[in-house]
């Protein structure tokens, strides 16, 4: 009986960095913040951090960013309400952030939605698709 070799380990590829990306998170949990910012590290991404509505409108002020996920429950402003007032000031691709379910029809302020729990694979697929002008749709 004949051995055949064995084909070479090819490594998976490891997922497109989504370099220049720049994406502001808005949670107002610290565990939550240190979550994103950690994925979001893993591809590629150094994402500025906010935990209230009002450190998101600064940061809108102050920094130009491509995405913003935004927690739908922030305990002073609804998530919708703050993408709106900070649609005023940019015009990044808002994402809501959330452990409900997606709605049938998505807010339009809203290019798409992640429902918590989520995989560094499916942010990936999000963000990469936002890159791409591709937002999911409802």
């Amino acid at each position: 009986m004949s051995r055949h070799a064995e084909p070479p380990l090819v490594p998976s590829p490891r997922p497109a960095a989504l370099d220049g990306l720049r994406v502001l998170v808005v949670e107002d949990h610290a565990i939550g913040r240190i979550l994103l910012q950690a994925m979001l590290a893993g591809l590629g991404i150094t994402a500025a951090l906010a935990g209230s509505g009002e450190e998101a409108r600064e940061a809108v002020r102050t920094h130009d960013f491509d995405v913003v996920l935004i927690d739908l429950g922030l305990p002073d402003v609804h998530g919708e309400d703050l993408a709106r007032s900070l649609a005023r000031d940019a015009r990044p691709a808002f994402v809501a952030v959330t452990g409900r379910e997606r709605p049938n029809v998505l807010p339009a302020i809203f290019a798409d939605w992640l429902e918590k729990p989520f995989s560094v694979r499916e942010l990936h697929h999000l963000l990469a698709g936002l890159v791409a002008g591709v937002a999911r749709s409802a």
